[in-house]
């Protein structure tokens, strides 16, 4: 963690099978961590995802990134692994800074994100308004309704 001060919320379900990089991260990053594991509540994990400034992704599997879309939405700075749905949903080809390719990428990223953490919070709006107000029920509504009337009658 070479000094830099930061805390850690690692958010998510547990498995019977720890994975061994979480094993690790818990015990190098100790005095770091304020939150580890699951939550039960939506409230619990809403006022955890606005107390946070990064999310750094590790994905192998997802359907579709709604908890991602949750955490920009509540201004996080996504680091996002270059697979997936999330080139698509992110536009890799506007949007480069949000992706790393390999591990090491991933942990320069971190550093450079927490060591310049006052200049994220434009790039979160940003991201906010242009690329997830697609996403938004007003607009996705409108798209279903149109599917459902052109394809059912």
């Amino acid at each position: 963690n070479q000094g830099y001060k930061f805390n850690l919320a690692l958010l998510g379900k547990g498995f019977n099978k720890q994975l061994p990089c979480f094993t690790l991260a818990k015990e190098k990053l100790e005095k770091h961590i304020i939150q580890f594991g699951y939550v039960k509540k939506f409230s619990e994990y809403a006022n955890w995802l606005w107390q946070a400034d990064l999310l750094p992704i590790t994905s192998i599997q997802d359907f579709f990134g709604i908890s991602i879309m949750e955490a920009v939405c509540s201004n996080c700075y996504p680091i996002l692994p270059n697979r997936l749905t999330y080139p698509e949903l992110f536009d890799i080809k506007s949007n480069p800074e949000y992706f790393y390719h390999r591990d090491d990428d991933l942990k320069n990223k971190i550093i450079k994100s927490i060591i310049n953490i006052n200049q994220l919070g434009l790039q979160v709006s940003k991201i906010s308004k242009e690329l997830i107000k697609k996403y938004d029920w007003s607009v996705i509504a409108k798209k279903y309704d149109s599917i459902f009337i052109n394809n059912f009658n």
